[in-house]
């Protein structure tokens, strides 16, 4: 760079110098030229002082040299009357020659022309004067135009002198700039390599030249500002990878060409993988062709499954980025779980669930068959009886919630085959409201029943379903209370709700209602005999048909469910 700039620098200055000496040579031609033209003016005009009469005209020999000048006289016809040259030259008629006719006009003028007498090129002037007897004659003097270029000759050596200074100060004047913009251009191009590899290194300024110390003090400011802007991102950037490197979820960002963007470290355990493949496609990363399929075959929607990997369970969370910003460089995340030990506590829990439900299910019978013949004895006292009628409501409340537990536990191991037939709602709730008319009718609650409409599932467990719903409706419904249950359809879903005027529940508890044995009120729920997993049955019911699950409650006022079946 620096040679270039001293070569840029330098041709300017020569360029201006080389302009200057030519300006130079023109302008000392110019002045030679005027200088000329005054001398003549300035002669004609001493000549023209002491020519009065005819004798003077012959007397000018005195006056001049013939080196320097050449004086002519003629009369106004152009006849000449005297000719420093007269005695070696005839001279013809001068009434054609360009000065002798301004000359006579009154308008004198310098003229310039070739003369074939002297064979060189003459400079001319003429002027008209009135002798004292009153005759015209024209005064003309010559002078050789070669006179100019001796003055130009012999300023040349002080303009060549003036061009060698010139060009040798344009010279150590270029390698100065040349040194100096190179200096602070390496200083510059330091200070940004320093900030990509980290670093701040600031220019150093001269106060003394104002306007580039403040152009250089405000690029060191901008790169103390990147530096630290830098920095700062960096940290943020380390912080978060250090997060997603050490979450237990593993995560791959996708571009739209489904090529690999980012993955954490915990993919690459969970895939057992060497490589993190970024910028390559996800099937570097993912040698199961099926999984990269699923993952990359839905673009415009958020899509969850799981999955079988190898021995491993794989529940995957797909989301699509809307972020115009990120367009071109990141369209989605996948989130990859491994939740083969929850899968495997689950089934642990659900077999202990039904081979407990089991167990205790023939001692409950035993105990319920005993004290149902021990009430049927008229030989007992009162006292007995009482204790053996609570034994015994304790058994039946037992056998229930035994009953409940073999019904979840077997939702959750699948062991029904599963039966999908049309089912017609309103039958299915109509069989449940007969079903449980006694409870209705102890608490006199008005039942109404609106609307129809179908869906393909298990008729039993849509009775179950709907069974248990009414059961929580009445159970914490009030005294002459009310329950809607009503059916709406359309062409994309078939809605099933239950309304009640109960108690209520209060919001807090409501994303809990589906847990097992959650009660919201202990006390109240011995009361009413519930069990405390009517709605994690209902839960895994619409699991298994996809169908979404709402509750909305207020104190006092009331419960509404709603199941709403996906066509």
């Amino acid at each position: 760079m620096r040679k270039n700039a001293f070569i840029k620098i330098f041709s300017l200055a020569l360029c201006l110098v080389l302009l200057v000496f030519v300006a130079g040579i023109v302008s000392m031609h110019k002045i030679s030229r005027n200088m000329l033209d005054e001398r003549l003016v300035d002669e004609c005009d001493l000549v023209l002082s002491i020519l009065k009469d005819k004798e003077d005209i012959i007397n000018l020999e005195n006056y001049y040299t013939k080196d320097a000048f050449r004086i002519t006289v003629t009369d106004t016809n152009g006849e000449v009357l005297h000719d420093s040259e007269s005695n070696t030259i005839e001279f013809e008629n001068h009434a054609d020659r360009e000065e002798i006719i301004y000359a006579l006009k009154g308008e004198s003028k310098t003229v310039e022309r070739y003369s074939e007498t002297f064979d060189c090129k003459m400079t001319y002037y003429a002027k008209k004067t009135t002798l004292q007897d009153g005759t015209d004659v024209v005064l003309r003097l010559a002078v050789r135009s070669s006179e100019i270029t001796e003055y130009v000759i012999v300023s040349i050596p002080f303009l060549i002198g003036a061009l060698v200074i010139a060009i040798g100060f344009s010279l150590w004047f270029s390698k100065k700039i040349s040194k100096d913009v190179s200096e602070k251009m390496t200083q510059i191009g330091q200070s940004l390599k320093s900030l990509n590899e980290g670093e701040y290194i600031p220019i150093r300024t001269d106060s003394s030249d104002t306007e580039l110390h403040s152009v250089l003090k405000e690029i060191n400011e901008i790169n103390a500002n990147v530096h630290e802007t830098m920095a700062s991102q960096i940290r943020e950037s380390k912080k978060l990878g250090e997060v997603l490197d050490n979450v237990s979820q593993g995560i791959i960002a996708l571009n739209p060409n489904n090529e690999v963007v980012f993955a954490n470290n915990s993919v690459l355990l969970m895939l057992s993988a060497r490589d993190n493949c970024v910028g390559r496609h996800l099937n570097k990363l993912l040698s199961d062709a099926r999984l990269v399929e699923k993952i990359t075959q839905e673009l415009d929607k958020n899509i969850e499954f799981e999955y079988k990997l190898d021995n491993k369970d794989i529940y995957v969370l797909v989301k699509r980025i809307e972020d115009t910003e990120l367009e071109g460089i990141i369209s989605r995340i996948a989130i990859l779980t491994d939740v083969t030990t929850e899968k495997l506590m689950v089934k642990q829990k659900s077999d202990f669930f039904a081979n407990a439900s089991h167990e205790l299910k023939t001692p409950i019978t035993v105990m319920q068959g005993l004290t149902e013949i021990l009430l049927s004895k008229e030989t007992i006292d009162e006292a007995t009886k009482k204790h053996i009628l609570r034994i015994h409501n304790e058994s039946i409340r037992m056998a229930s919630l035994i009953s409940d537990m073999l019904k979840l536990s077997k939702l959750e191991r699948s062991e029904d085959e599963p039966v999908l037939v049309n089912v017609d709602l309103r039958n299915i709730c109509d069989e449940a409201i007969n079903e449980l008319a006694n409870q209705i009718s102890e608490k006199n609650i008005r039942v109404t029943l609106l609307g129809e409409g179908e869906i393909t599932a298990d008729p039993r467990k849509i009775f179950e379903l709907v069974t248990n719903l009414c059961t929580n409706a009445i159970n914490y419904n009030r005294e002459n209370g009310e329950i809607e249950i009503s059916i709406h359809s359309n062409d994309d879903s078939t809605t099933l709700a239950v309304r009640d005027t109960g108690i209520g529940i209060e919001k807090e508890h409501i994303p809990r209602l589906c847990e097992r044995f959650y009660r919201v009120d202990k006390s109240r729920s011995k009361k009413t005999g519930g069990t405390g997993l009517g709605l994690a049955i209902v839960k895994h019911i619409c699991a298994l048909y996809n169908a979404e699950l709402s509750i909305q409650s207020e104190i006092n006022v009331g419960t509404t469910v709603r199941v709403e079946f996906k066509s």
